[in-house]
């Protein structure tokens, strides 16, 4: 996933350097609708950063045929791809086993 958004973002941000009003157009509009929603699906649908971007690119705006600029889709994707970066923190709530903090049986 992680190189499906690398993939994205620097044909992106080729595209936007030229000419920042580009719009996203022909097949390239499902391959980005993809790579995005993959990356919403994997972040999960209830993270802020996925609820703003899908303000800015969604299956309805993409349905709508409202133009989606690449300079708009490489922010998505910067963010998405920002956002993957986070590890998980992982709450560990069990005290009763052994911990490399702590010897076995206290």
């Amino acid at each position: 996933m992680r190189r499906q958004l690398d993939g994205l973002i620097t044909t992106l941000d080729a595209i936007a350097k030229r000419d920042p009003e580009q719009e996203v157009q022909g097949i390239a509009i499902p391959v980005l609708d993809a790579v995005l929603s993959n990356a919403k699906t994997l972040i999960g649908a209830d993270d802020p950063v996925v609820l703003r971007a899908s303000d800015i690119i969604s299956p309805e705006t993409i349905g709508r045929g409202e133009p989606i600029r690449a300079v708009d889709a490489l922010l998505v994707a910067q963010t998405l791809r920002a956002t993957l970066k986070m590890p998980a923190i992982r709450i560990d709530n069990d005290l009763s086993g052994p911990s490399p903090n702590r010897p076995p049986g206290t």
